[in-house]
């Protein structure tokens, strides 16, 4: 069973192995991933360019993109979904993406989240040791309920740290 933690997580965000934060698969007329809320936002705002940089990552998974307007701004959105991102250049660069929606204004998606949570799971058996690091994936922006996530994320190991601003 992970840990949970109490707390903002970017206080201390080079201590983990590995650090994921939750995002989706859009990209802006820019360039770069969408990362207007949460978590997401401090990285971009603290990391310029890390939008680009983790846009050309999803980009290079994916096999097709879709067209869509969102307050009248082009995106795109690439399919399929990635799941979970770590940066080819691990263990070096600490940085991850869990995905939790395609769309960034859509709620966020169980069965999404779902898929993350597995894909996070497979990487941990392979990395035991690493100490990774997660905002609680899901709520806020995400739109969803912590009771709604929980039975989800309870399954991931205890190298896992989930991180939650505050109840």
């Amino acid at each position: 069973m992970p840990q949970f933690r109490t707390g903002d997580m970017l206080t201390h965000w080079n201590t983990p192995d590995l650090l994921l934060i939750t995002t989706n698969a859009c990209v802006n007329a820019a360039g770069g991933l969408v990362m207007g809320a949460g978590v997401a936002r401090q990285m971009r705002d603290r990391f310029r360019g890390l939008d680009r940089v983790l846009a050309q990552q999803i980009i290079a998974r994916s096999s097709r993109s879709t067209r869509f307007s969102h307050n009248a701004n082009p995106y795109k959105l690439y399919l399929p979904s990635y799941d979970l991102l770590v940066s080819p250049e691990w263990p070096v660069k600490k940085l991850g993406l869990f995905q939790v929606k395609a769309r960034f204004c859509d709620a966020a998606s169980l069965s999404q989240i779902q898929e993350s949570a597995t894909a996070l799971l497979l990487w941990c058996v392979e990395h035991p040791a690493a100490e990774v690091w997660l905002n609680f994936p899901g709520i806020g922006n995400g739109r969803l309920g912590r009771s709604e996530v929980l039975p989800i994320v309870k399954h991931l190991p205890d190298n896992v740290v989930i991180w939650e601003l505050g109840r």
